[in-house]
């Protein structure tokens, strides 16, 4: 033997690997995935608006409580509409940076469209005298 085991880390159960896994699942999604799922169980819980119409504070109530939970679903909505518009003017920095903010590049790709147009690279232009 070369040594002594000296880290051993004990079998986990199905149970942890289930956990670990939904962990993994639940910080890719966003927020508002989950909301989808609560609008559901709220259409359905509204649905005993219509069970209590003849006492109007109750029916103020229930309609309250679905506003207020319609107020949270678009404030949430417009948040992740930031969220993805402020993504994806940063990755489209990041890649403008490493593509055509590149000098190097920058003078390959003006070396190869003078090519194709038939001028030279770097050279000056020539122009007709009338």
């Amino acid at each position: 033997m070369n040594g002594p085991l000296t880290s051993h880390e004990p079998a986990r159960t199905l149970w942890q690997h289930f956990c670990r896994g939904w962990e993994k699942v639940c910080a890719r999604r966003p927020f508002s995935f989950y909301l989808l799922f609560a609008i559901l169980i709220v259409a359905l819980l509204g649905v005993q608006v219509v069970k209590v119409r003849e006492n109007p504070k109750r029916f103020a109530l229930f309609l309250a409580l679905m506003f207020i939970f319609c107020f949270a679903v678009v404030v949430r909505a417009i948040l992740d509409v930031i969220d993805i518009i402020r993504r994806h003017f940063t990755e489209h920095e990041s890649v403008f940076g490493t593509t055509l903010g590149e000098k190097e590049f920058v003078s390959e790709l003006g070396r190869r469209v003078a090519e194709s147009k038939g001028k030279k690279p770097n050279g000056p232009t020539h122009r007709r005298q009338p």
